[in-house]
């Protein structure tokens, strides 16, 4: 009788262990996510750090009596060896929509990350110039903490982290998905990015669906007349044109940074 309980946990503990071994981690797929934005605290947050001029405040106080308190962004994260693009999906924005992306809601970013020679690519309509950004990728500092939760059907650990020095983000990883990536600019996790938090931009990203497949995944490219620039060269000439210090607050261009690299 014992030799026959010590065969039959032989034969569990095998099983288990050859499950394991040819546990499926997909290289390739699609990723479906969701962004939303805390429209009218966002605004309230661009009021309280812009310069104190009552025309200013009253315009952006009738902003926010019209708009709503969440829109949601929908966006898609091609992924396949090594390599990522997240790019959103086009939506029909109401005029008003239109009006506060020029805020730096969202700016309708197309950013492309390769894991293996650690560049990032990223295209985006910033007040109708092209912004072109080529450099590497960008620096995060994680703490991978205990905390779990469910995102689109995979559990998924949580990790604290700084970037651009001294900006606080929260994110959630899988490990099913083995490549350490995710959207918009967000790498450098023990796996796949389904869920991301930017407290200083009140939004959230989290994945709805992920379709496992072998998608094309291509490079970030300008029009033949923009020019490519590194995240450094960007915020030189925003900064000069944006002339922070006399119109802009160095809070809201801090902000406005956020959104063209996040």
């Amino acid at each position: 009788m014992r030799i026959r309980i010590v065969i039959l946990w032989i034969v569990i503990l095998c099983s288990h262990t050859l499950s394991a071994q040819y546990a499926y981690f997909p290289q390739g797929g699609t990723i479906h996510f969701e962004k939303t934005v805390h429209v009218k605290n966002f605004l309230k947050t661009l009021t309280s750090v812009g310069k104190n001029d009552n025309f200013d405040k009253t315009y952006m106080e009738q902003m926010m009596s019209k708009a709503p308190e969440t829109y949601i962004f929908k966006s898609k994260l091609l992924f396949s060896d090594e390599k990522s693009r997240y790019e959103p999906v086009k939506q029909e924005l109401t005029g008003f929509m239109r009006s506060l992306i020029w805020f730096g809601l969202d700016y309708e970013g197309i950013f492309y990350q390769d894991m293996k020679k650690k560049q990032m690519h990223s295209l985006m309509d910033y007040q109708g110039t092209n912004m072109w950004t080529q450099d590497s990728l960008l620096n995060v500092k994680w703490k991978i903490t205990d905390e779990y939760r469910e995102i689109a059907g995979y559990n998924c650990r949580r990790a604290n982290g700084v970037i651009m020095d001294s900006v606080y983000v929260v994110a959630f990883y899988t490990d099913d998905i083995p490549l350490s990536s995710g959207p918009t600019t967000f790498h450098g996790l023990p796996g796949m990015i389904l869920g991301a938090v930017i407290p200083d931009r009140h939004t959230s990203i989290y994945a709805t669906k992920v379709e496992i497949g072998q998608p094309e995944v291509t490079q970030v490219v300008g029009k033949k007349r923009d020019k490519p620039m590194t995240r450094k060269e960007i915020q030189s000439f925003l900064r000069e044109s944006m002339s922070v210090g006399e119109w802009t607050t160095e809070k809201q261009f801090k902000i406005q940074m956020l959104g063209l690299f996040l």
